[in-house]
């Protein structure tokens, strides 16, 4: 029996790292193990600057996604990507990089931080693949509808709300109400019941709603879905949400 390598155990879990030279002088460049479908790595820079580090993948994730089929030409879809970002410290450019300068010192802490956020992307495409929604036509939907009722409304698309410590994303935030766009299939419904669960176990819960998209041949398995998140939170069928809010926008 002989030990695995500290460099074998990299190089075959996934890990690549290079020093390149990146224009402006050198850079180490690193691919993860944690990848996209198909197979694209989540890649990486980090340039050393004195006692910082400045971190980006240089729009290299977003472009990832939008070859594999999301609309995220359209800035107003970013803003789910953006708060995963700034969740582990990150920001998201207007260049559609994810980007961060942290203190040599901290190089432990961000490396943490650094493989959450890139897992934290992974999930995020796989819930939106399961939902069917890359191209958001069921949020952008909803939108209109939500606009169309109040224009007047505050209406913001992928809200944070914290309930004690937990984080949790939204699709909208409508006034005072916490809006998602729900797919009739589990990996879509068991996410909000969690939330669903969280949220009514508190003093002062917040408004929620549940859209539940049951257009085309979704109708059973959304009513089904409905009757099961129902009985912890607002939901509704999309087509009632359409027809209640039908008035106001014809």
């Amino acid at each position: 029996m002989c030990a695995l390598g500290c460099g074998n155990f990299f190089t075959k879990a996934g890990w690549h790292c290079q020093t390149i030279n990146a224009g402006s002088g050198p850079a180490t460049y690193i691919s993860s193990p944690i990848t996209l479908p198909g197979g694209k790595p989540l890649d990486f820079y980090l340039v050393q600057r004195g006692d910082l580090v400045e971190f980006t993948d240089d729009g290299v994730t977003l472009f990832a996604l939008k070859s594999i089929g999301y609309a995220l030409s359209d800035k107003r879809n970013w803003r789910g990507l953006d708060n995963l970002g700034a969740k582990f410290g990150f920001q998201l450019s207007d260049s559609g990089a994810f980007e961060a300068i942290f203190p040599l010192a901290d190089m432990d802490l961000w490396g943490s931080n650094i493989i959450r956020l890139m897992a934290a992307v992974a999930t995020w495409e796989e819930e939106r693949s399961a939902e069917g929604d890359n191209d958001f036509s069921l949020t952008d939907e909803i939108e209109l509808l939500l606009r169309a009722k109040e224009p007047g409304r505050a209406l913001t698309r992928n809200a944070v709300l914290h309930v004690g410590k937990v984080e949790m994303s939204f699709d909208f935030l409508w006034g005072s109400t916490y809006i998602d766009a729900v797919a009739p299939i589990p990996q879509s419904v068991n996410p909000k019941l969690r939330k669903a669960v969280l949220i009514s176990k508190v003093d002062d819960p917040a408004d929620v709603l549940f859209i539940v998209d049951d257009r085309g041949s979704k109708r059973k398995k959304a009513e089904d879905e409905v009757s099961v998140l129902g009985g912890l939170a607002a939901t509704t069928l999309f087509s009632d949400f359409q027809q209640h809010y039908g008035s106001s926008i014809h």
